[in-house]
């Protein structure tokens, strides 16, 4: 047995430490904060329960292997509501619902767009014969060298994508529908990457959506890190909370020991941190600057009426949608116009607002921190740039109808939780290794027991996906 000390009790930290555990390790978790979860733990304000992190959650059969592999029932622990619709979405006009069921969705698309009917069938066959190989490559263990690109699950996923177009050269051959190419331009952003990427995987987070649902955990999204905590503790690891990490102790590169800013040293024979890649990485005195990838720039509000029209998840696509994916990828500019995705729980759950309030939760992808932006000078007017955009689709309310308002930055990112310059994806794909195919790895090049987890390293980024990267660096021990 020996000591391991996991830096971050988020989704990837919870994750790693029950793996760990269950390998017979001697587990401590060093957290920063008062709870687990991360940027998925809970906030209450004036009576409103918050989840500030993750919305959409796809996947649950990747939290149920963790608690199988604990010889526990997930849901002893955890329980999911498939919500229908997926999402409804505003376009030119339109108000169009996302039904729960693939047949529908085809139905819908040959309804909204019928040239493009076929295709889109064509795109979800052929991710049905991609989606195995995913789960035996790219769900089952990290990649950390050139010769793994000769895995026959990776070749059998690209021999079905032509590989010399960008993504949005795949999505622009495939769809005529604006529309559609608006819903499908923005997935690649969900791993910090753009549709200038070489990316046909991020095809799979739609396929996944369609195929296997979209889903809402009884008690909010924070019941998810709430359930891995649980279950850790019960198995024996130990936490330490309000524990803000400040340094790493090292001997002939190797980690020996955590630096608390109490002045406590926690031992160690192993580290996994679920904080940033290359934000630990300046723990060692180790400092790089180059570009970051993408970050978040979200708004929640605590309304004092219902909001008609909202789904659980919706949203607003604006008619020029085109120029804002142009400032956001190309120039790493604040969308203008941005996409709106909003958030509305108490269309799901009325425990998590006061009676006939609304609980919702504004994101928009935008840039990190770069140094052409300023976002402590102009949050306020992204901010009103929402709210206009909001307005134009009909879903308004006046400054005297807020009961709260929470605004996220990149800057809020880096502070809070050790997002490298703010971003939720560590650095840009283009200093990312492999030619940028994958996230870095798991396992620190200088330090040999020192290994990460989280959404800047391997597999990815999204609440599944930190829960699989915590398995692959507990398997690396």
């Amino acid at each position: 047995m020996s000591r391991v000390v996991v830096i971050g009790a988020g989704q990837g930290g919870l994750s790693a430490a029950i793996h760990a555990r269950l390998a017979g390790h001697d587990v401590t978790v060093v957290e920063r904060g008062p709870l687990p979860g991360g940027k998925a733990a809970p906030i209450t304000i004036e009576g409103f329960r918050l989840d500030p992190g993750p919305s959409i959650i796809i996947l649950p059969r990747l939290y149920e292997d963790v608690f199988r592999r604990a010889g526990r029932q997930m849901g002893d622990y955890l329980t999911f509501r498939r919500l229908d619709p997926i999402s409804r979405v505003f376009f030119d006009g339109e108000v169009i619902d996302l039904p729960a069921e693939r047949q529908a969705c085809e139905a819908l698309v040959d309804r909204i767009a019928p040239k493009d009917g076929e295709s889109f069938r064509k795109l979800m066959a052929t991710l049905d014969r991609v989606s195995p190989h995913i789960d035996q490559s790219v769900f089952r263990h990290p990649y950390s060298s050139p010769w793994q690109l000769a895995d026959p699950h990776l070749l059998a996923t690209a021999l079905h994508f032509d590989v010399r177009l960008t993504y949005r050269e795949l999505v622009d051959k495939m769809f005529q529908s604006p529309l559609l190419r608006s819903f499908f331009y923005g997935f690649p952003s969900y791993g910090g990457q753009t549709y200038d990427s070489k990316a046909p995987g991020a095809l799979m987070i739609p396929y996944l959506m369609i195929q296997e649902g979209v889903f809402y955990p009884e008690g909010g999204v924070a019941a998810i890190p709430a359930a891995f905590a649980r279950l850790a503790a019960e198995l024996g690891v130990k936490f330490r909370f309000d524990a803000n990490v400040t340094g790493l102790e090292t001997q002939a590169r190797r980690v020996t020991g955590v630096c608390l800013e109490s002045g406590e040293v926690v031992p160690a024979e192993a580290v996994i941190s679920n904080v940033d890649r290359d934000a630990t990485r300046s723990l060692l005195g180790h400092r790089q600057d180059v570009a970051p990838s993408l970050s978040y720039f979200t708004v929640h509000w605590g309304v004092r009426r219902r909001l008609e029209g909202l789904s659980h998840h919706t949203l607003l696509v604006p008619k020029d949608f085109e120029s804002g994916f142009e400032a956001l990828y190309r120039r790493r500019e604040f969308p203008k116009p941005p996409i709106v995705y909003l958030n509305d729980t108490t269309s799901t759950d009325s425990s998590v607002a006061p009676a006939g309030t609304t609980n919702l939760f504004a994101v928009i992808t935008a840039p990190a921190k770069e140094s052409h932006l300023d976002w402590n000078r102009d949050a306020g007017g992204y901010r009103d740039l929402v709210r206009a955009t909001m307005e134009n689709f009909g879903i308004a309310f006046g400054d005297d109808q807020i009961v709260f308002e929470r605004i996220q930055t990149p800057e809020y990112f880096e502070a809070a939780h050790g997002n490298y310059r703010g971003s939720l994806y560590g650095v840009d794909e283009k200093h990312r290794p492999m030619g940028g195919l994958f996230p870095p790895p798991n396992r620190d090049r200088d330090y040999a027991n020192l290994l990460y987890c989280g959404g800047s390293v391997q597999p990815g980024a999204g609440l599944p996906m930190v829960t699989l990267s915590g398995r692959f660096a507990a398997e690396m021990l």
